[in-house]
This record gives structure tokens, sequence and C-alpha cells, in this order.
């Protein structure tokens, strides 16, 4: 069983990969792989530290710096897939990805369609809401693409809290196009262990 995770940050990839490789799962988190390749140029550890390195979208570094995070997300990725085809098939395989996995180009998403069933876990709306709560307190490293567009007369922070409901909104779009299968918040929240998700697995 080979499977790719998708969704929000925040919306529990992390604790359920690592569920998974308590129960015998490889696992290969993007996010600490990404920071690894980061780290002569992060003053500090975690996601503080990238955040810190990669600023907002009226930043001045946020554009090179965006650039380059997409580019390493994408090596990492190209070197999960070689390496799981090195793994036998009968050893189970996740792939804990970043929210912006969904901006890498089409060719790689579809060998990670074709390598892996991607599981999307859908957000709630009160869970988006509760994202939005957290990121306008303390805004996160994110890619915006397109989707940052400031008005004249307002801050910086003002721009991005107007403007990440619809980057919520667009992602959802994203992630069930990729998606081979969703588990939505509620079931999610009512399995107690990654034996009831891997029986979930099984009905995709």
């Amino acid at each position: 069983m080979r499977i790719s995770l998708i969704g929000m940050s925040g919306v529990g990839k992390s604790y359920w990969a690592k569920q998974l490789e308590q129960a015998g799962f490889q696992r290969f988190c993007c996010d600490d792989l990404i920071e690894k390749k980061l780290q002569h140029l992060l003053k500090n550890s975690g996601t503080a530290g990238i955040s810190e390195w990669m600023g907002q979208p009226y930043d001045t570094q946020y554009i090179r710096a965006s650039k380059l995070y997409l580019h390493l997300e994408e090596q990492v990725v190209r070197e999960i897939l070689e390496t799981i085809k090195k793994i036998p098939q009968e050893e189970n395989v996740v792939i804990d990805t970043t929210g912006s996995v969904i901006y890498l180009n089409q060719e790689l998403l579809e060998v990670l369609q074709k390598t892996t069933t991607i599981i999307y876990f859908r957000t709630s709306e009160e869970t988006k809401e509760e994202l939005f709560v957290t990121y306008c307190q303390n805004p996160k490293p994110v890619i915006w693409g397109n989707l940052y567009t400031p008005k004249q007369g307002e801050t910086g922070k003002e721009s991005l809290v107007r403007c990440f409901p619809e980057l919520l909104n667009w992602r959802a779009k994203q992630y069930e196009k990729l998606a081979h299968a969703t588990i939505d918040y509620y079931t999610l929240k009512n399995m107690h262990d990654a034996r009831g998700l891997i029986n979930s697995f099984q009905y995709i």
C-alpha cells in the first residue's frame, strides 16, 4: 500500500502519517526533507525558521524564497518517488506532503498519482474558520500563487486576512481534483488509531 496524504497545513496529515508509521508504514515527510535542504539558509529550525526565511508575499524576499521553496519541494517529491521504486511492493509507504503540493508541475503530480493512492483530508467549514483564525494570529509561510491581491490602502496583514479564505477555497478544489479519495474531518476525528484509517483504505 502506497499512500500520499494531502490537504491544508494543520488538518492532521503529519499526525496520521506518524500513526501509520507506528503501524509499520515507511514514512516520508516532505516538510522535514525540504527543511534539511534549506538548513544552511535558516536562522531557526522548524516552521518558524522557514516562515522567517520566506516571509509573507508583501516582503521583498518572498518571491525569490517561495520559488526556491517550490523548486526544493519538487526535488524532494522526485527523490521520494525514486526511493519508493526500490521498496518491495509488499512494504507499506506513506508520504506526508506539504500543503503546497498542488503547485508542483502536472507531470510530477501525474507520477505521484500513478505511484501512490492520494488521500485528501478535507476540512470542515468549522475547521476552515479555525485555520483562518490561527493564520491571522500567527501567519505561516504559504505559497499564494496569484491569490494574494492587495488593495490600495490595506496593510500587508489586512490583505492576507482578506485573501486567505479565497486561498482555502481554491486549494480545496485543487486537492479534490488531485485525490483518488477524500476523508472528511468528522470521519478522521472519530478514528482512534491508525487501524481505523487503514481499514478505510480498503474501500478506496
